[in-house]
């Protein structure tokens, strides 16, 4: 039951993302834009990625501890 719960929360995660992506692209300015983008991968407990500014890199970097730390919880309570 719980593997069903987390596969709606991953899916509803995912649509919600494709939405965003989908009004940024029309709410957009059509003036200078600065894009910023990245991504980090964990192996094991250690973050490994890159960023094209610093600002991008703390940005992924806390958004991916907050997941980190919410799957370590996830964990503790199924247990």
């Amino acid at each position: 039951m719980a593997e069903l719960n987390l596969a709606s929360l991953g899916t509803l995660v995912i649509l919600i993302g494709f939405a965003l992506l989908f009004a940024g692209f029309f709410i957009q300015n059509k003036g200078k834009a600065k894009v910023e983008g990245g991504g980090i991968i964990f192996i094991g407990p250690f973050p490994i990625g890159g960023a094209t500014s610093e600002r991008a890199f703390h940005i992924l970097l806390a958004v991916s501890m907050i997941f980190f730390l919410f799957f370590i919880l996830l964990n503790y309570l199924n247990r």
